[in-house]
């Protein structure tokens, strides 16, 4: 302690008597700093302290690599917001602004002015270090450069959705104009009723199926890609490799989408109702018009499934028509063949009169409606009072009579 408070006073003396009466140029020694005492004379400028620790401290915020200070070093008191005892805290780089640019004089001055150098401090922070510093930018210029910042960024996701786009390998805009080509894929007509199903689509929050949505393929190519496994039955790989995805992909855009389009198709459109006798009079085709009161014509179909372990489960699901296991449905057509009804899965072991019976198909039927199916469906005791059933007649004496076969021919 005694040693530390020697060396100053022999500092002090050393300087006292060295120093002319007029001080040498001092210059702030942070870097990006350009003050100094013949440009601006009312900043204080401090020397590093002698303690060890708190030099260390002024070295590390500061920022300079590869610098040890002498004597002559000084930080001038623009870098001192909270008094030199707080230490060195406000720089160019926390600031948010680089150091402005100082004017030099035009001429060097013959004449030195004396300096105001504080030893162990003294004297406040002078006046703001932009008022010596080069102009910063304007808030204004500030303001236009993030805008201008932000509509880049917007042009450059568009342009990586667009080069996205086009490593995938089949997409709608590559068949929109040909229509014979949009039906082959599609079974639609032509590329407007795709659209017009994308455009219902995208009313609607799509709930996707494995819990994560499809953001790099558009909407329309997800329909497409639906409609395509629909009509073609198109296999996984197929269809990833097409539209250069994964097959998880494909399964979470088949899936849905395929539920999308019942919901708005079906069930939203038709209110779980089938049409009507009138409403199907509107669009009966030719061959239909014998049959006016036609309401509807039923028929199963099966799908078969894989077999199970479960002894009770393969005699539920085994079907004797298809000679395997299968799940089975009842669908409805209206005359103009435009599906109107689908029941749940049943068992393959499912009678078509039991499945008929339980489906809720009857009660969707009225007094006067004619319900057309195959000759298996031997429902007539179980159809509403006032439903007809047209079933082709079965062969009882080896041989159709001609009036069998007229009707078998209806």
């Amino acid at each position: 302690m005694r040693m530390a408070s020697a060396y100053v006073i022999v500092a002090k003396y050393v300087t006292s008597v060295s120093k002319p009466n007029w001080a040498r140029m001092v210059q702030c020694c942070v870097p990006s700093c350009n003050n100094r005492n013949d440009v601006n004379k009312t900043i204080s400028y401090y020397r590093f302290p002698l303690d060890d620790n708190e030099k260390r401290r002024w070295l590390k915020l500061i920022r300079r690599k590869d610098f040890t200070p002498n004597y002559n070093s000084r930080v001038c008191g623009w870098h001192f917001p909270h008094g030199k005892a707080a230490g060195p805290t406000r720089f160019a780089w926390n600031e948010g602004k680089a150091f402005p640019h100082i004017s030099q004089p035009t001429k060097r001055q013959k004449k030195m002015l004396p300096a105001t150098v504080e030893d162990e401090g003294g004297a406040e922070p002078g006046p703001s270090h932009l008022d010596t510093a080069q102009k910063t930018p304007s808030s204004s210029s500030v303001l236009v450069l993030e805008i201008e910042n932000k509509m880049l960024r917007k042009e450059n996701d568009k342009l990586k959705k667009e080069l996205e786009k086009q490593k995938q390998t089949f997409s709608f805009s590559q068949i929109s104009s040909h229509p014979d080509i949009v039906n082959y894929y599609t079974g639609l007509p032509d590329a407007a009723t795709v659209l017009f199903l994308e455009t219902l689509l995208s009313k609607f929050d799509l709930q996707y199926h494995f819990d994560w949505n499809v953001q790099k393929m558009p909407l329309i190519d997800q329909l497409l890609l639906t409609l395509m496994k629909l009509r073609l039955n198109c296999g996984l790989v197929d269809l990833s490799v097409r539209f250069n995805c994964c097959r998880a992909t494909v399964t979470n855009i088949f899936i849905t989408i395929s539920s999308a389009l019942y919901d708005i198709l079906y069930v939203g459109m038709m209110e779980n109702k089938i049409p009507s006798r009138f409403k199907n009079q509107t669009s009966l085709p030719h061959c239909f018009q014998p049959f006016p009161n036609c309401r509807i014509v039923l028929d199963c179909t099966e799908v078969p499934v894989s077999n199970t372990e479960s002894l009770d489960t393969q005699s539920h699901l085994y079907s004797h028509y298809k000679g395997g296991t299968t799940l089975k449905a009842l669908i409805g057509v209206a005359p103009n063949g435009f599906i109107t009804f689908a029941s749940d899965l049943y068992g393959g072991s499912t009678s078509d009169k039991a499945i008929t019976a339980d489906c809720g198909v009857l009660q969707q039927l009225e007094a006067g409606d004619m319900v057309m199916a195959d000759k298996g469906f031997t429902i007539r005791d179980i159809l509403p009072a006032g439903v007809s059933l047209n079933i082709p007649t079965f062969l009882v004496n080896g041989q159709f009579t001609m009036e069998e076969i007229n009707h078998n021919r209806l």
